[in-house]
């Protein structure tokens, strides 16, 4: 089995077997991996909590070609994010983050930027400095770096210019359509090309630059309805952090606590 030495952010982490955690982890050098980190459960000088949820490592492993799990030899910790792990919101909205990249990473298929993203989003939650904008930036900028970009300067059905104040989304088409289109193909997402605009900017600002980047509560508003709806079409499933996420905006604790949340 070739060995291989990775800097990774670990997406999922859960017990597997007696003694053993199967965890999924992400990096630009070699993509989204699955693994097996044997005695991981009783070996506390090897592991540590190197392999908890939203742990920044360098993984150390071995890959047999053609087997779907890695063997996770060690992971040597970069960083933990303690401060995004003292709050449940910011906890929440870490635990989202990972399963966005998750859903829109395929295995061993590496997207060359995603992991300076990550981490400096995880470094804005970890300063208590991210908000629903953020992740709507996250969001957009995510889809770009996975090859799922939205249409958002032109018509997708007949390329002409938009018109406001207001334009739907057709996501199956993957993007804005006109107003004398939405007629003719059925009405989509609703929004307002001031939020179209914003999410495009959100897709091109630098990484040095996203915390300054504000965004309107309309835009961070109707960007979660159109990117989250838009995440489900491409990949095919619905993110189950949301509920977890939604619940602690409305003032809920889910009585599942911060667990349930960290399925990623």
């Amino acid at each position: 089995m070739p060995p291989f030495v990775t800097e990774a952010v670990i997406l999922h982490s859960a017990d597997f077997l007696e003694r053993d955690r199967l965890i999924t982890f992400y990096g630009d050098e070699r993509g989204k991996m699955r693994g097996v980190a044997k005695g991981a459960k009783r070996s506390r000088r090897r592991f540590g909590a190197n392999l908890e949820l939203l742990a920044h490592v360098v993984v150390r492993g071995f890959e047999r070609p053609g087997a779907a799990l890695v063997r996770v030899d060690g992971a040597d910790l970069i960083d933990y994010y303690q401060g995004v792990r003292e709050g449940v919101m910011g906890f929440a909205r870490a635990c989202y983050v990972a399963e966005w990249i998750a859903g829109c990473t395929a295995e061993r298929h590496p997207l060359p930027g995603l992991l300076p993203l990550l981490l400096r989003v995880l470094q804005l939650l970890d300063a208590g400095k991210g908000g629903e904008g953020l992740l709507r930036i996250f969001e957009a900028k995510v889809l770009d770096l996975a090859g799922y970009r939205p249409r958002l300067d032109r018509c997708v059905v007949c390329q002409g210019s938009l018109k406001g104040p207001r334009v739907d989304f057709l996501v199956e088409r993957g993007g804005v359509i006109c107003a004398d289109c939405a007629e003719r193909e059925g009405g989509g997402v609703r929004v307002s090309m001031g939020t179209i605009l914003a999410l495009d900017e959100a897709r091109r600002v630098g990484l040095d630059r996203i915390h300054r980047l504000a965004l309107t509560p309309l835009a961070v508003r109707e960007g979660r309805a159109l990117l989250r709806a838009f995440y489900t079409y491409h990949v095919g499933r619905k993110l189950r952090s949301v509920s977890f996420l939604e619940a602690l905006e409305k003032g809920v604790i889910p009585t599942q606590g911060k667990g349930e949340g960290a399925r990623g």
